[in-house]
């Protein structure tokens, strides 16, 4: 049913093909690196005594010149009119066969949910190669990971107010006339289910 959802043939519409198993790859051995941040920037050392002495390993490092040039590439590429018109179409294409998808197939997807054992949303670890606070946890991890942090840290300095000097986090707590009695999972919103498709901006903050 959903194969002729696209009625632009100028739009491909087709799905993309599955190249080879990607559960079928040789992981290489561990060459026991050794990385460290210098100012930000991660540099591979081969052994321990290339780290002592400042030895970095001889990998090519992208020249500024041909970041800028990329970068050009891709403001290019973004504000083209023509692409943004077509990427508008496929997204809107995708969207409503997700759609689609929901309607015809939810009930079944949830009772199929609800026949796996020990398997929700709080007892689920995603492994994912973009790592970042937002998602690290679940809502329940995420609120008695902050309750614990206010009993026992709240004397750590955690930001800096308007003119510069540092505030504890009991102290912005005070500021926000907030306590750990208060936070509820309600108030953080970062519930994952059907409606977790959030603005970026808003879950990432």
């Amino acid at each position: 049913m959903t194969d002729n959802l696209c009625c632009d043939p100028s739009v491909d519409c087709d799905e993309p093909p599955i190249i080879g198993d990607p559960w079928s790859a040789s992981i290489p051995p561990n060459l026991d690196y050794i990385l460290r941040i210098e100012e930000g920037v991660v540099h591979v050392y081969k052994t321990k005594d290339d780290l002592e002495d400042g030895r970095r390993a001889p990998y090519p490092v992208t020249t500024f010149n041909h970041f800028i040039d990329d970068m050009k590439f891709l403001c290019r590429t973004i504000t083209d009119g023509p692409l943004k018109s077509f990427c508008f179409k496929r997204l809107a294409y995708l969207s409503h066969k997700f759609q689609l998808h929901v309607l015809l197939n939810d009930l079944q997807e949830l009772k199929a949910q609800k026949q796996v054992p020990h398997r929700d949303f709080y007892n689920v670890r995603k492994v994912d190669t973009h790592v970042h606070a937002a998602s690290c946890m679940n809502q329940k991890h995420l609120l008695r990971f902050i309750k614990k942090t206010i009993k026992t840290r709240k004397d750590d300095k955690v930001c800096l107010d308007g003119s510069g000097k540092a505030l504890t986090l009991e102290q912005v707590f005070n500021l926000l006339q907030l306590t750990s009695y208060d936070l509820s999972v309600d108030m953080l919103d970062v519930h994952a289910d059907r409606n977790t498709f959030h603005r970026f901006d808003k879950f990432n903050t």
